[in-house]
C-alpha cells in the first residue's frame, strides 16, 4: 500500500504545514519518513511504531534506537555541567551541527518524558546510565521537534535512518527501498538532502567523555 506524501506533487514544501501533518501522525502511533540534512529518517513515538521500523529494515526487534530531539529535550534528560552544556548549544546552534549527544541521565528520578515510557521503549533508547539525543538542524526537524517541545504529553520521537539495516544514508525518497517507504504512514519528500556530498550520518558525541563515537558529515 502506498504511503501518503507530502507535499503533494508540484506544490512546495510548507514546513510548517508538512510538520504538523508529521506531528499528528506521529501522535496517533504512526511511522513517518522525514527529511533530515545527512539523509531520510524513519520516526516513530510508540513501541509498536519501533516494532514496525525495525521489521521494515529487516533489525531485530530488540536493537537500540535513539531519541531524535531537541537541545531543550538534550537539557531536560541529561546530567551534565553547565560548561559542556554551552559547548553543545554552540554545536547545535550556533553551529548548527546534527549530532548525537550522549550522556548521563537520572535513572533513579526520571524525568516525566522519560517515566512515561513502557519498560521496553526504556531499555531500547539507554544503555546503563546513558541516553543519546540526536539534535537535527535543517527547519523541518527543528519544526518537529519544536511541536514534541510543547506537547503536553512530552511525547518523544525515536528514530533511525531509512533503509534496510547496513545499507547506509539515503538522501532521496527515491533511492529509499521500497518495501520500507511502503511500511510508513506518511512520506515527507523534500527532495535531496544538504549534506549527499559526504554520503554519512551526524556525528555521535560521547559528551561526558569528550570523545567521538562515530565521525559523520560536519565533523
Amino acid at each position: 500500500m502506498a504511503s501518503h506524501i507530502v507535499p503533494p506533487p508540484g506544490s512546495p514544501p510548507n514546513i510548517t504545514r508538512d510538520a504538523r501533518q508529521a506531528y499528528e501522525v506521529l501522535k496517533a502511533g504512526g511511522v513517518i519518513i522525514v527529511p533530515t540534512d545527512v539523509g531520510y529518517a524513519l520516526l516513530t513515538s510508540t513501541q509498536a511504531g519501533i516494532q514496525r521500523i525495525f521489521a521494515s529494515k529487516n533489525r531485530r526487534p530488540n536493537h537500540n534506537i535513539g531519541i531524535i530531539g531537541t537541545y531543550r529535550q538534550h537539557r531536560q534528560l541529561h546530567v551534565l555541567p553547565a560548561s559542556k552544556f554551552e559547548m553543545t548549544r554552540v554545536l547545535t546552534e550556533d553551529m548548527g551541527m546534527i549530532i548525537g549527544l550522549i550522556a548521563k541521565f537520572n535513572s533513579r528520578d526520571l524525568h516525566p518524558r522519560l517515566a512515561a515510557l513502557d519498560h521496553a521503549t526504556l531499555s531500547q533508547i539507554t544503555q546503563g546510565d546513558t541516553l543519546s539525543i540526536a539534535v537535527p538542524e535543517g527547519q523541518f526537524l527543528r519544526e518537529l521537534g519544536r511541536l514534541c517541545d510543547d506537547d503536553l504529553q512530552g511525547m518523544l520521537m525515536f528514530g533511525t535512518s531509512a533503509n534496510l539495516t547496513g545499507q547506509g544514508q539515503r538522501f532521496r525518497i527515491e533511492d529509499i527501498e521500497i518495501s520500507v517507504r511502503e511500511s510508513v504512514d506518511l512520506v515527507v519528500d523534500y527532495g535531496l538532502q544538504k549534506w549527499h556530498i559526504y554520503g554519512r550520518g551526524g556525528v555521535n558525541f560521547d559528551v561526558e567523555n569528550m570523545q567521538v563515537l562515530r565521525m559523520g558529515a560536519g565533523s
